[in-house]
């Protein structure tokens, strides 16, 4: 499955100037304390995607430049219960490469702070 979403992330057809050549791998490793589970999943901005929450994803990249470290929780409450997340994103956001890397002490911190990216 992996090798078909990278496959996949290198490919991109020409959309409006918005998505430009928007193809990214983005992938969620959960703690043993999570089950060590991994998921994973395209993001290209456009229409018939494989990410559930596409337009709200895309808008919450956009507001940060698709840089993981700028963006900013959302004030929730978590607990402080370490089950450490790892999230990357590596393809193209508008024609420019990324691969970033983070960890998150447990997934609600992730989600707070990436909002529908990681929600998958």
């Amino acid at each position: 499955m992996l090798a078909s979403l990278l496959a996949f992330a290198g490919t991109s057809q020409a959309a409006p100037a918005q998505h430009r050549d928007t193809a990214l791998v983005l992938t969620v490793q959960y703690s043993d304390v999570e089950d060590n589970a991994f998921k994973a999943t395209v993001l290209t901005c456009e229409r018939g995607d494989n990410h559930p929450r596409r337009a709200l994803a895309c808008a919450t990249l956009a507001s940060a430049a698709a840089d993981l470290r700028a963006m900013r929780s959302d004030d929730r409450a978590c607990t402080f219960i370490y089950a450490p997340v790892e999230v990357r994103m590596f393809g193209f956001w508008r024609g420019e490469p990324v691969d970033q890397v983070h960890t998150y002490p447990n997934s609600c911190v992730m989600l707070a702070h990436t909002g529908a990216v990681f929600d998958f």
